[in-house]
């Protein structure tokens, strides 16, 4: 992995997160208690540029965004395929608190400088169907996947990654996260994105009892599914928003 590329992950992604003194599950809510707003940032820069444009991003947009209570958290990772495409999941306490963020004169000075090197970018608005995760600690292993969900099965799916979503980042001391969404428009089309401590921590989990009877229960609920390899990162979480 380039190191510069693999500063930038740390810094455009840890930079911007504090971290707390104990490793306990929590979920990520708003003040009210409901889900925040969330969607997925698919950035893809001109060849090899994708390390410069996080430095920019690094020095530009992550001390601001320390600063915004309602950014709460932008988890991001590197195709293993690609090391010119990005997935960001990013997660506001509202639309509002997005709004301040993309609005601010940090991102705006980031999207000038990152002009040239962006080759494409897609939003895309989903749901929170489960947003669990360590308080504190650092993943360095992040798998992504999308799903399209018989639609028939698809409440049983919610429930089911809910659950499982909530076990594993509890008992299971290498899983740092477990995010699960659907799309707005197509419900049915999920995107998840797990963090684990370490390569040793991901194996331990997919080879678990608890893991294997979940992964039985939902593997006959599926159209069709993708798995997205990543980089090894460095992301640290986040204590904003995050609800016992």
């Amino acid at each position: 992995m380039n190191k510069l590329l693999k500063k930038c992950l740390t810094l455009c992604l840890g930079g911007i997160i504090m971290a707390s003194s104990t490793a306990i599950a929590h979920s990520i809510r708003t003040p009210e208690g409901n889900m925040p707003m969330v969607h997925w940032a698919v950035l893809e820069s001109t060849p090899g540029n994708l390390a410069a444009m996080g430095a920019i991003g690094a020095k530009t947009v992550a001390p601001q965004t320390a600063k915004e209570s309602g950014t709460y958290a932008l988890y991001g990772a590197v195709d293993i395929n690609n090391h010119d495409l990005m997935r960001l999941l990013e997660i506001y306490e509202s639309y509002e608190a997005y709004r301040i963020h993309s609005a601010s004169e940090a991102f705006q000075e980031y999207r000038a400088a990152r002009f040239p090197m962006l080759k494409n970018l897609k939003i895309l608005e989903v749901n929170g169907i489960a947003l669990e995760q360590k308080e504190n600690g650092a993943a360095t292993v992040v798998y992504i996947h999308r799903y399209e969900v018989k639609p028939e099965k698809l409440a049983e799916y919610q429930h089911l990654a809910t659950a499982e979503a909530i076990r594993a980042v509890d008992e299971d001391d290498g899983v740092m996260g477990m995010f699960v969404t659907a799309e707005h428009d197509n419900p049915n089309i999920i995107h998840t994105m797990e963090l684990y401590r370490d390569k040793a921590a991901y194996e331990r989990y997919i080879k678990s009892s608890k893991s294997k009877e979940f992964q039985n229960k939902i593997s006959a609920m599926f159209i069709n599914s993708r798995e997205i390899v990543n980089l090894p990162a460095n992301i640290p979480m986040s204590t904003k928003g995050s609800r016992k």
